[in-house]
Order: structure tokens, then sequence, then C-alpha cells
């Protein structure tokens, strides 16, 4: 049987359709994560147990032991984990992402200069090294402006500030989450911690594909809530894509990227936004397919199986699974992804009564019983996904699936009480 190791420091909870398209296949899958629990899952063949620790000291232990079990292919569905599962690949001599596209699409500065670079949609930017410097040029690009970590992920930190005062507010904010090394987000010498952009007043979208021997191919577009600030928390992902007439002129971006970063074997996310003038820009990309629901949800609306098509097309033994993975077809049902956000103390929280409804596809809990969860402006936890289904027949299922997700987001079994044991 074929081993491959699944790199997931943290996170894998919300991937389980990932990991079941990975047994489904007849992988053997080896989990190396930092996840205490995981040790007793019986989906993995071997769990490699590593301490939160600096990235160079996982891809030591990982080449370590894959080269010790015959592994010769990495995977990750987290986004913290590109850089560790690039430099896997490239000990291993599997052909994916190289270690330089991982660095690049995981640092927001680094994708910045690339896609200025190459002539691709960007907004204006600044990189933040130093807070009050960073106040002093903020007044001559003009308020409001967009603030985030430069190595975050689920929107985390990312604000509208529109004076100076919020600014250096939101900035000392990021910049204590970079010191602090919590969640694998930062790691050694930290220079660019933050970036400053235009604020782009426009819809947003994420689109999804696989990279096969250079070629892209399109997953899905999912629609994304409209959000004018000061916040910017995830949210409402539908399918299908509202605008079907703007889809060509979205994947000639993505493509346009996947080969300026010389993509041979990958999956492949990418977030536009538009401008005042109706033009997109790349908010950021990725070489992993979007987290939590989306995977599943492109595979019931398209047909295409992202994960199937790119592990098969690493894996000799399955690349006859390739051609029916990218099989895409018209859409078949409409889906939307509700993030969960709260403030206080969990103490349930699972799918209860949501379960029982007909639309009702999946509840993944993100918050155990006893943690304490923040909401915006408090904090940016998400306490849970909820991902709903409806039947397709025209654009107007796509808002009535996206209310009836607001409205089964009231049936969920979850109590939140004030911080206060």
């Amino acid at each position: 049987m074929t081993s491959i190791l699944l790199v997931m420091r943290k996170g894998y909870g919300i991937h389980g359709d990932h990991i079941e398209t990975l047994r489904r296949l007849g992988l053997s899958v080896h989990l190396l994560t930092e996840v205490p629990q995981a040790a007793d899952d019986p989906r993995f063949a071997s769990v490699i147990r590593i301490p939160p620790a600096e990235r160079e000291s996982a891809v030591d232990r990982a080449i370590e032991y894959c080269r010790a079990h015959g592994i010769s292919l990495a995977v990750t569905f987290q986004e913290t984990d590109i850089e560790v599962w690039a430099a896997i690949n490239a000990a291993l001599g599997a052909s994916t992402a190289s270690p330089a596209a991982a660095a690049i699409a995981r640092d927001k500065s680094r994708q910045r200069r690339f896609l200025a670079e190459h002539g691709l949609p960007t907004p204006a930017f600044l990189e933040v090294v130093d807070v009050e410097q960073a106040c002093i040029e903020a007044e001559h690009m003009g308020f409001p402006l967009i603030v985030k970590p430069t190595r975050a992920a689920s929107s985390m930190h990312v604000t509208l500030a529109t004076s100076t005062a919020e600014l250096r507010s939101r900035l000392t904010a990021i910049e204590t989450l970079a010191r602090s090394g919590a969640g694998n987000y930062y790691a050694g010498k930290i220079e660019t911690f933050a970036l400053l952009e235009e604020f782009l007043p426009g819809d947003e979208v994420t689109l999804d594909g696989v990279v096969i021997d250079g070629e892209l191919h399109l997953g899905g577009i999912h629609n994304k809530m409209r959000m004018p600030g000061p916040f910017f928390e995830e949210d409402l992902y539908s399918l299908p894509f509202k605008r079907p007439e703007e889809e060509a002129g979205l994947f000639d971006i993505a493509d346009r990227i996947c080969r300026r970063l010389d993509l041979r074997r990958s999956l492949f996310n990418v977030e536009l936004r538009k401008d005042a003038g109706g033009a997109y820009r790349v908010v950021e990309f990725s070489p992993r397919v979007s987290g939590g629901h989306v995977y599943r949800n492109i595979r019931d609306v398209y047909s295409i199986d992202l994960v199937a098509a790119h592990v098969a097309s690493c894996v000799p033994a399955r690349s006859g699974l390739v051609e029916h993975a990218l099989r895409r077809s018209a859409p078949r049902m409409a889906t939307c992804i509700k993030f969960v956000y709260r403030s206080g103390r969990v103490v349930e929280n699972h799918s209860g009564p949501a379960s029982l409804s007909e639309s009702f596809v999946a509840y993944f809990p993100t918050a155990r019983p006893g943690a304490i969860v923040r909401a915006a402006p408090r904090g940016f936890d998400i306490t849970g996904l909820l991902s709903v289904k409806g039947l397709y027949r025209g654009p107007g299922d796509i808002e009535r699936v996206e209310h009836g997700a607001g409205e089964l987001e009231g049936a969920l079994g979850l109590v939140i009480v004030n911080e206060a044991p």
C-alpha cells in the first residue's frame, strides 16, 4: 500500500472530507501533528507527534521519518504548513510547489511584491516594519486603510483603520501576535510583520482549483459576503458563482499566478476583491485548497474532486484516477458555508437539532466546551462552521440557501455564557 505524509501541525479536525478522500484512494496516511489527541485517531497508520517548534525542526523530523518508512509524498491542507510541506517534498524529490513559491505565498508582503513584479492586479500597499513609521507614512497614503498581518490566516486581525489612533492600536496588536509565536503564524526573525493596503470596497470571491503538470483546472468560485469593515470576518461562502460572465477573467488571473510561481502539481486558492472601479485585485493566494467545507461543497456542486485529482497526479499508482476526478459538471445544487462567531465561554457546541434539517450538510465545532471565544471587536475566534445545501434551478436559489444558513445557525446546539467561570 502506498504511504503518504499528511502535514497538519494543527487544524486537521475540520478537514475530515479531505482525509476521507485520501483513505478512499487506498493510501496509508501518516500524520505529522502537534495535536495531542491525534495519537488515538484510527484513520492514520501512524502519528508523528512534534512539539510546537521552529519550522526547520518539523521539516527535519518529517524527512527523517519519510526516508525511514519509504514515504515519497507529503500533503497539507493547512495554510500555516505550506512552507513545511514544500520543504519536505523538495527533499523527497516530489514535484509539487517549490519552497520558493511556498515562501512567497505564505507571506503577504512577498505576495504583494510578486504580483507587482509580474504585472498582476494588486492593491496599493505599504510594508510595515515599525509601528510609528507606518503611522507617519499612512498619512501620505490616506485613510481608510486595510491593516493585515503578513502571516496570519482566516482574516485574523484584518481590519479597516480610519485614523492614526486606530492604526497604531491595530498594528500594535499584530506586532504582539507576531512576537508571541502563537499558531505557527510567525517564525524566526520578524521584519515585515504587517501590511497597509488601499481599501477595496467591492465584492469578494475565492477561487479554488488544482494544478496538474503545470496546468490549472478550475474547481469553483465562491461568492463571499461583502464586508465593509472595520472587521473582515469570513462568512457566507456560497456556490454556484453568481456572476458566471466574470469566471473567465478570474480564471485568467489565477492561471497567470500559477504559471509565474511555476507550480507543477498543487492545489491552489486565490481570493480577489473589486476596487472602486469594479476591477478585481488579488487579496491573497496559496498552493492549497480553502479549508473546512469548501472542498466538499465544490465536489457536491460541480462533481470535480480537487483533492483526489491532486494526490492521484502525484502518486504514480493512482494516476489513472486523475481524468475521472477532473470531470467538472454543471451545478447540481446550491451550497453555503456559515461561519459561526460568539464571545464567551463555550458550554455546548454541536449540531443539535440543525442536523435534522434536510438542508443540513455538516457542522464543524472549532471550539471545545470550556474554551473562551471572542468575536470582533474583542477577538477573531471562529466557534464553528455550518454548511447547508439546497436545490439549484437558478440564481435565486443561491440567495435562498444563504438565507437558510443564517436561519439554521439558530438551531445549532450552541450554548455560550459570559467568560466569568
